[in-house]
């Protein structure tokens, strides 16, 4: 038990500390306001977490008003350094603990706060990585939320010697989308004969030869990769996404009537996990999302509870909001495209805090670590300096006792066009994960 005194109450208050210590440590706590009973208590680990140090034992300086607020407004970073960390909140009070406010810090970054307060988006209209106070510091390579929690775990082992703290060991999930299951196959009519139409008027012949072979059974589907997928994963769960929207600019996926693409489904089914990839078009028609969650249930006659935003479109906090009232309990979509790092500062899951109504949910975010089309369209990466640096990305995953999260398509492990080469990185990846011992999470929706 940890007892701890603050004046600060609410919802922010509870949901930063049931997270470090209830989900991180694995210790139970009790918040009190009432000093005398806290001075009298005795025989117990304790702290102080306030504006002013009671000179009772430990204390942390509350250089932030954060977590008493209720609002969205600027706030000062007052950026610093502390334990070789780059860290928010910093200070000079000489009582506390930290030179920094990490509570107010690591609600900071995990409710994604400066999502609300800054306006600039990348092209697809999402929160521009640029803007991250992080990325300003170069540090968004860095799980510094996770490097907080293991000073703070360090300082309080320090004081309280018998408190027994949770072991964490890193864990990793394979995931794919599944954005356009097939090249050519399994296509209405009309898109075939415009698909074909348009690459003799473009004189695209190499394009025209594979796509009549693939028609005609001649060559097998380059998009239609699930079988090395299997093969390479051995018995190793993973999570499928699947885009169920309508036929669109951004969304390519067949039919959910197709019977191909039903079946394909069914069979990644019957050993992974199946999770929904809402349209981008459901983006703006939100009605679009309960449709498309309906026709993969009809599917494979089971609640979906996963998703994962195509193009990882997210508005804060409007896209999480509309999650939860249509079933889905957990989600994978936060990072970004145009570049690595740790958007929220951890490779841990956590729970979303809607900064609007100012409330805890129940919603699981769980962060992925990097996506292939960023290594390669945006990063330009060679197939041997992505692999150096997908080794990078998961020792740094593993120092941390993180979860890794690889975003993979099947099309990118089709070896075909800009994607020659890259089954050999998917195999370094999957290689690295079983020599560093990384653990699969196989009870996903129970995790």
């Amino acid at each position: 038990m940890l007892l701890i005194f603050s004046r600060f109450t609410g919802n922010r208050l509870k949901y930063v500390f049931d997270y470090i210590f209830q989900e991180r440590f694995c210790i139970d706590y009790r918040i009190t306001n009432d000093l005398e009973n806290f001075i009298a208590t005795k025989g117990i680990a304790k702290f102080c977490y306030n504006t002013d140090s009671i000179n009772d034992g430990l204390f942390f300086y509350a250089s932030s008003s954060l977590l008493n607020e209720t609002g969205i407004k600027q706030v000062r970073t007052d950026e610093g350094t502390s334990y070789n960390s780059s860290v928010l909140f910093s200070h000079q009070n000489k009582s506390s603990a930290l030179s920094f406010d990490i509570f107010a810090a690591i609600f900071y970054l995990l409710s994604r706060y400066e999502e609300y307060i800054y306006e600039g988006k990348d092209e697809y209209g999402n929160f521009d990585h640029r803007q991250s106070i992080f990325y300003k510091l170069n540090k968004l390579d860095t799980p510094v939320v996770d490097e907080w929690i293991n000073t703070l775990k360090r300082v309080l082992k320090d004081h309280f010697p018998s408190l027994n703290f949770k072991e964490e060991k890193p864990r990793c999930i394979l995931s794919f989308d599944i954005d356009v299951a097939y090249e050519y196959k399994n296509r209405t009519a009309l898109r075939t004969i415009g698909g074909l139409a348009k690459k003799i008027v473009t004189f695209k012949f190499k394009a025209l030869q594979n796509q009549v072979l693939t028609l005609l059974n001649r060559k097998q589907d380059a998009f239609d990769t699930y079988q090395y997928i299997k093969e390479r994963i051995k018995n190793n769960s993973a999570v499928f996404f699947f885009n169920m929207g309508k036929y669109g600019k951004r969304d390519k996926n067949p039919s959910y009537r197709n019977n191909a693409f039903r079946q394909l489904i069914l069979a990644i089914h019957q050993k992974h996990f199946v999770g929904l990839h809402p349209s981008y078009a459901s983006n703006y028609h939100t009605e679009l999302l309960s449709e498309e969650k309906r026709k993969l249930e009809e599917i494979i006659q089971q609640k979906i509870s996963l998703s994962r935003q195509h193009y990882l479109k997210i508005e804060m906090p409007e896209t999480f909001k509309r999650l939860s009232p249509n079933g889905i309990t957990k989600d994978f979509s936060i990072g970004y495209y145009f570049c690595c790092g740790f958007r929220a500062g951890t490779c841990q899951p956590f729970l979303f805090f809607d900064l609007t109504s100012n409330q805890i949910t129940n919603l699981r975010l769980y962060p992925f670590t990097f996506m292939d089309g960023t290594l390669n369209e945006i990063m330009n990466l060679s197939t041997e300096k992505a692999k150096l640096y997908i080794s990078q990305l998961i020792e740094t995953v593993q120092k941390n006792n993180g979860v890794f999260i690889p975003i993979w398509h099947n099309s990118t492990l089709s070896e075909t066009g800009i994607w020659k080469g890259w089954r050999d990185v998917f195999e370094h990846m999957l290689k690295e994960l079983e020599e560093r011992k990384f653990k699969p999470i196989t009870n996903i929706e129970e995790d």
